[in-house]
């Protein structure tokens, strides 16, 4: 099934209703943002409940027995999350045994193309393209909780004409301005909009070059961009993206891949893939602090350079030093 066949369909409260497995696929990342749309609607419409499961913290018996049982025979919807984003052994398990999953529950997962999953029961997958377009703007509009303007909509719309290849968490980042902005639409257009868009690249690329501790090219990129932004906007983004990376630090050297794997979206794929391995928590939390030092000082009318010294001593492993 399409996902434009599935956003149509999830309007229906008797979806699902003869369903075991829901399994949704894509070529790469698990888009985060729209599951949670996704989710949200079941819990709406569904005549049965929802719940998450986090297949590394939960016993795998405990696991097993919820998705074998029914109380007073009503169904659940199990959301599974990740499964390919869990360690090796633990996959192959969850594969096999979803494989082979009859019932009585709906078991809802999602896995990239490498992993290969079958299931035997009465199934639905769901194939998910690496990108958006207008139609399937409109239908993912349909399933939000909250509505968003037609005037906002249209401004979504019209980046299709600018932009041929939005990524469906990026599209559903915009949604959920949209349902921030109300009637100042207009203004976020003009200002925001394309700013979120355009430079999504440039921003990924600055980070790889921060966190893989390249201060040549960082330096080179920065100048080239930092006047795109306010000040204000570089001390949020810092922010972000060092949390992230400590958290990241934190589960991978816990071997919990998917949650570390949920919390990277927005970093660069090398810090996933081998940068992580070069940090600490200690040193992003450092890093972190010394960030927090600098909004205090620049919303007190401190001087702009301290952006500066954060990123030379980052750069140069400063924040590691006890």
């Amino acid at each position: 099934m399409k996902l434009t066949e599935f956003l149509d369909q999830v309007q229906d409260p008797s979806f699902l209703q003869d369903t075991v497995v829901l399994h949704f696929k894509a070529k790469k990342e698990y888009p985060l943002l729209f599951f949670s749309f996704v989710m949200k609607k079941f819990k709406d419409i569904l005549s049965f409940d929802v719940e998450t499961i986090n297949l590394e913290r939960q016993e795998k018996t405990a696991i097993k027995a919820k998705l074998s049982t029914t109380f007073l025979g009503q169904k659940k919807l199990y959301w599974l999350e990740d499964i390919s984003a869990l360690k090796s052994k633990d996959r192959q398990l969850w594969s096999a045994y979803l494989k082979n999953y009859t019932g009585p529950n709906v078991a809802a997962f999602f896995s990239n193309e490498s992993l290969k999953v079958k299931p035997a029961g009465k199934t639905i997958t769901v194939q998910i393209d690496d990108f958006v377009d207008q139609k399937m703007l409109v239908k993912l509009v349909g399933i939000c909780a909250k509505p968003i303007s037609k005037s906002f909509l249209k401004v979504i719309l019209s980046l299709f004409d600018m932009h041929k290849n939005l990524t469906l968490d990026l599209v559903c980042m915009l949604m959920n301005y949209g349902f921030l902005v109300g009637r100042k639409y207009k203004e976020f257009s003009d200002t925001w909009v394309h700013k979120i868009i355009s430079p999504q690249k440039s921003l990924f690329t600055l980070s790889q070059y921060f966190f893989d501790k390249n201060p040549k090219m960082f330096f080179k990129l920065w100048l080239a961009i930092k006047e795109d932004f306010p000040e204000t906007f570089w001390v949020v983004f810092w922010s972000e993206q060092v949390w992230r990376a400590c958290n990241v630090v934190k589960y991978m050297q816990n071997r919990q891949m998917a949650d570390a794997r949920k919390i990277s979206y927005r970093l660069p794929f090398a810090f996933m893939q081998r940068s992580w391995r070069k940090f600490t928590p200690d040193e992003l939390v450092n890093a972190h602090n010394f960030l927090y030092s600098v909004d205090f000082s620049l919303k007190n009318g401190g001087a702009s350079f301290s952006l500066d010294l954060f990123y030379s001593k980052f750069l140069h492993s400063q924040f590691a030093q006890k």
